[in-house]
């Protein structure tokens, strides 16, 4: 499951990823946007093409390009790897249930503790 993973974000360009969900305005070697996470008049919302991840500032959301289709989507994980497999064609192996769910849960229980340290 790795290796598609990595596939994935090494086939789809990740600029050009954002782009489709979000204006990007150059900032140096970075990108700036408004959030789509919360409501901002000045943007906060970086995407850095070196590191291939994203984050907010304003809202302190950030993560890879998966992390962003889940978030943005609405997606569980398995889901959000399947829209960016097909994306670029990259072929999913299917493995059990159980991988994708200890998948998506392990996103969730990162998310609970990283708002959990933030407040």
């Amino acid at each position: 499951m790795a290796k598609e993973v990595d596939l994935i974000k090494e086939k789809l360009d990740f600029v050009d990823f954002m782009r489709s969900y979000l204006t990007l305005l150059p900032a140096g070697r970075n990108f700036k946007a408004l959030c789509p996470f919360h409501s901002e008049k000045t943007p906060s919302f970086v995407v850095s093409p070196d590191k291939q991840i994203w984050h907010c500032f304003g809202c302190g959301e950030g993560g890879d390009l998966i992390k962003f289709a889940m978030k943005y989507e609405n997606l569980e994980f398995y889901e959000a790897l399947k829209i960016l497999a097909e994306k670029a064609g990259v072929a999913i192996q299917a493995s059990g249930n159980r991988d994708f769910q200890a998948n998506s849960a392990l996103y969730k229980v990162m998310d609970a503790a990283k708002d959990f340290y933030k407040s």
